[in-house]
């Protein structure tokens, strides 16, 4: 992390799609964070500050409903209703693909493991 006169700094940066756009919009101009700003980082500034309030607010409300100090994100993310999101393009892991791992018959040969 960063620290800039000794506070520290973290930069936080996504790229919102489809419905999920559409719904951060709306919340936007429900909260009026239209109007309690002049410049899109401003605003974005406030809605992450708003945001980290309510997800502490909800880890909290987990944590005292499951007695579990650090929920994890598997878990919380059902608790609240949404599915965790996955890494795109990441290959899933094969358990059966290292040669220690294969199930051979009384036929087979030997395997060498390299």
């Amino acid at each position: 992390m960063k620290n800039i006169a000794g506070v520290p700094v973290r930069r936080v940066s996504a790229e919102i799609f489809g419905d999920q756009a559409v719904d951060l919009e709306i919340m936007e101009v429900s909260l009026g964070l239209n109007r309690a700003t002049r410049s899109k980082g401003d605003r974005d500034a406030k809605l992450m500050k708003l945001a980290l309030a309510a997800l502490r607010k909800a880890v909290s409300q987990y944590s005292t409903e499951n007695r579990v100090r650090y929920p994890e994100l598997g878990e919380f993310s059902e608790w609240l209703g949404i599915q965790p999101e996955t890494t795109e393009g990441a290959p899933e892991p094969e358990v059966t693909a290292h040669p220690a791992m294969v199930p051979h018959s009384e036929d087979d040969e030997p395997v060498h493991i390299t």
